[in-house]
């Protein structure tokens, strides 16, 4: 049985052939009608996926390249590195208190 079939027994296409469809629709007097038939698509489908490429191509030109994107981090490992950051951060307090009794151990004698 045919994978990529919805309830009303049309077939579902996937990015590539979407793609495909809407640049063999974009070329210079291209037969939309027969196209669509031939895919077995509506005006309307065809204008959803046109809105969607455009869409993409906005979001895609209007970003910056060289921005650096934020990192998306697990909020478990995240709370998780707080933790360990204020322990080390407690550690580093302990041991600085330790140098500076030593220095002045050292420097009294």
């Amino acid at each position: 049985m045919e994978e990529n079939v919805k309830k009303n027994g049309k077939k579902k296409l996937n990015t590539e052939e979407k793609w495909r469809i809407y640049q063999e629709a974009s070329m210079p007097g291209a037969q939309v009608g027969e196209i669509l038939r031939k895919n077995g698509m509506y005006p309307a489908e065809l204008a959803k996926i046109r809105q969607l490429v455009e869409k993409a191509a906005k979001e895609e030109l209007g970003r910056n390249k060289y921005r650096k994107r934020p990192l998306k981090v697990d909020y478990n490992e995240y709370e998780k590195l707080k933790i360990e950051l204020v322990a080390n951060q407690k550690a580093l307090a302990e041991m600085s208190q330790e140098y500076l009794i030593l220095k002045k151990k050292v420097n009294l004698e």
